[in-house]
C-alpha cells in the first residue's frame, strides 16, 4: 500500500499572507469560476467569449457601467474591447463581425470617430436592442449564480475582497500605462 503525504496548510491566524499567494488565488478562482460561467451561457448558443462581449456592451448600455470607456452613444472602440475582455479576446473582429451579421443584428458596428482621436481605420461596437434581449437571459443566470454563491459570505468580507481585486487591477493598468507612455515621448 502506498502511503501519500498529507499536505500540511498553513494556520491562517499566524502566517502572514504570501503576495503569491492571493495572486495565485486570483487565478484558481477565475478557473474554478469557469465552470459557473459555462452553466450561465448553456443554452444560450453562445460561446464563453460570445457571451463575454455581449454581457460587457449590454452593461455599458443598460447597467451604466463606466469601467468600460464608451463614447455618449454607447459605441466602445475594438482596441478597448480587447483590453477589457476577461475570455480571450484573440478573434475579436471575427466574433463581433459574426454577431453583427446574425438575424437579427446582436451588434452595431460603426465606423472610426475621428473627431476623439481614433485612428481612420479604428471601429466601434455597441450592443443592439435584439442583442440586449439575447443576452440578458445569461446575465441573469450569472447574478443568480453569483449570488447563490456568495450566500452567507459577512458583507465586509466581500467589500474587502472587492476592493483588493480592484486594487491589483489599478496597480497592472498603471504599470502596463506606465510602459507605454516610456516610448510615447511623454516627460
Amino acid at each position: 500500500m502506498r502511503v501519500y503525504p498529507v499536505r500540511m496548510t498553513k494556520d491562517r491566524r499566524t502566517t502572514p499572507v504570501e503576495p503569491t499567494d492571493t495572486v495565485s488565488s486570483v487565478f484558481t478562482a477565475r478557473r474554478d469560476l469557469l465552470h459557473g460561467v459555462k452553466e450561465a451561457v448553456k443554452g444560450s448558443r453562445f460561446s464563453i467569449q460570445e457571451a463575454d462581449l455581449l454581457v460587457s456592451l449590454f452593461g455599458v448600455r443598460e447597467l451604466e457601467w463606466d469601467d468600460l470607456e464608451h463614447d455618449t452613444e454607447g459605441f466602445v472602440a475594438f482596441n478597448q474591447l480587447e483590453r477589457y475582455l476577461v475570455h480571450s479576446a484573440s478573434l475579436l473582429s471575427r466574433r463581433i463581425s459574426k454577431l453583427a451579421d446574425a438575424t437579427p443584428p446582436l451588434l452595431e458596428v460603426a465606423d472610426a470617430d475621428l473627431a476623439s482621436g481614433q485612428h481612420f481605420n479604428a471601429k466601434r461596437v455597441r450592443i443592439t436592442k435584439d442583442g440586449v434581449k439575447r443576452i440578458q437571459p445569461v446575465w441573469e443566470k450569472y447574478r443568480r449564480m453569483s449570488a447563490k454563491l456568495l450566500e452567507g459570505i459577512p458583507q465586509r468580507l466581500l467589500v474587502a475582497h472587492q476592493a483588493v481585486n480592484e486594487e491589483i487591477s489599478a496597480r497592472i493598468r498603471a504599470r502596463r500605462s506606465g510602459l507605454s507612455d516610456l516610448f510615447s515621448g511623454k516627460p
